[in-house]
């Protein structure tokens, strides 16, 4: 089964600027480096990293990563890809660093998709065969936030409705909450594979692509910091929109732009609910009047714009 998502990996065009603005800023720790690529985690995670930057002449959504629960798993669902005519690729080498076998999926909607099992996790062994120390246990190392951990992604699709025999049909992902217009067709719709509110995001919109990435902070009081951080470091102009408070999911919410201007909300507080579940069900009309926004300052035009999916490896599979 899926059990999370677990990993996105961001094209940007210059590292060495990335890593002040994730790593000297917002608080990120870098656990590794490469020639091309800056592995990251957050505070809280027992994973070697979450987030990869990973350094192209182009910005661009590289992949994200859904965990899965066995190894074995990886098959079972390059079997079920293959059989409905979706393109999957599985490799023993993920490329990156503590990482096991990946499956890689160009999913319906063009984007870029790499589920794994096996990735390396933080030593929390005093070497003598009990705990030195959990890994959110060294805040007087910490910096920027910090973010506390990876929490989901929201994707820009042409229809919901088609996106969801995938995500929800293929996958088996809960759908926590969505929008339906007033012809009865989807707008939006939240879906998961744990308990919170979503792990993948599906909006409509004219394009495909990329809308955002979050992480978790500590409480409200994190998000506000996030604001007077980056204003305070000299990238007022980083932040997009927020703060607020969502009607849908309740969270609260500050969406941050990154130097290539990748799109990442700084998020706390949704609810926790059973993923089988009935989803809960917005009107259009409602959402647009107090779904998106609760409270808060207006939506500005810039928060509707997208990052492509543009990875080498995804054109290659497409090819073939």
């Amino acid at each position: 089964m899926i059990l999370r998502l677990g990993q996105i990996e961001l094209f940007v065009t210059d590292l060495n600027r990335s890593k002040e603005f994730y790593v000297n800023v917002l608080g990120f720790i870098e656990v590794e480096r490469t020639e091309k690529s800056l592995y990251l985690r957050a505070t809280d995670e027992f994973d070697k990293y979450t987030l990869v930057l990973t350094e192209k002449p182009v910005a661009a959504l590289g992949s994200f990563g859904l965990r899965v629960s066995t190894p074995d798993y990886l098959q079972v669902l390059k079997q079920k890809h293959d059989e409905l005519g979706i393109r999957a690729e599985y490799s023993e080498n993920s490329g990156h660093p503590g990482k096991g076998p990946v499956l890689r999926v160009a999913e319906p909607n063009g984007q870029p998709v790499e589920f794994y099992h096996s990735i390396e996790q933080i030593d929390v062994s005093n070497g003598k065969g009990g705990v030195k120390a959990l890994p959110m246990r060294h805040s007087h190392l910490q910096n920027g936030i910090p973010p506390i951990r990876i929490d989901h992604m929201n994707l820009r699709v042409q229809n919901v409705d088609k996106a969801l025999e995938y995500w929800n049909g293929v996958l088996g992902f809960s759908i926590s909450e969505y929008v339906e217009d007033k012809d009865g067709r989807k707008f939006a719709a939240w879906t998961r594979a744990k308990t919170s509110t979503h792990d993948v995001a599906l909006v409509k919109y004219k394009e495909t692509g990329l809308h955002h990435i979050a992480y978790i902070v500590d409480g409200i009081a994190g998000v506000v910091r996030t604001a007077d951080l980056l204003a305070d470091a000299g990238y007022r102009e980083s932040i997009d929109y927020g703060p607020g408070r969502h009607g849908a999911t309740n969270a609260f919410f500050l969406y941050i732009r990154d130097p290539d201007g990748h799109r990442i909300e700084i998020y706390s507080g949704d609810y926790h609910r059973d993923t089988d579940l009935d989803p809960i069900r917005w009107t259009q009309e409602d959402y647009e009047k107090h779904g998106r926004l609760w409270w808060g300052p207006s939506v500005p035009d810039s928060f509707f714009e997208i990052t492509p999916a543009n990875p080498d490896w995804l054109k290659e599979l497409i090819q073939k």
